[in-house]
């Protein structure tokens, strides 16, 4: 279920990024073919990088923000002899 939901969402994405993309480009305003197609190919990969992209900084915060647990070995070296 979970991965159908980030599926989904990663879709999602991909479309509203293509087609903010296309809007930008004013494609559809021009009778010409071929720069059309070659403007929408360019906004899919766009979109399709900026998915990747947007994951990897997630999980970089959500490294950076985890507070790891200390165990007992190394809370023990660390106050050990102080003398």
């Amino acid at each position: 279920m979970k991965t159908k939901a980030v599926n989904a969402l990663i879709v999602g994405l991909v479309l509203v990024g293509t087609l903010f993309l296309g809007n930008l480009a004013g494609i559809g305003q021009g009778g010409e073919l071929m720069p059309t197609l070659f403007l929408c190919f360019f906004a899919v990969i766009i979109a399709i990088q900026v998915v990747p992209a947007m994951m990897l900084f997630g999980y970089l915060f959500k490294e950076l923000f985890h507070k790891a647990p200390k165990s007992k070995a190394e809370a023990g070296a660390r106050g050990g002899n102080e003398s």
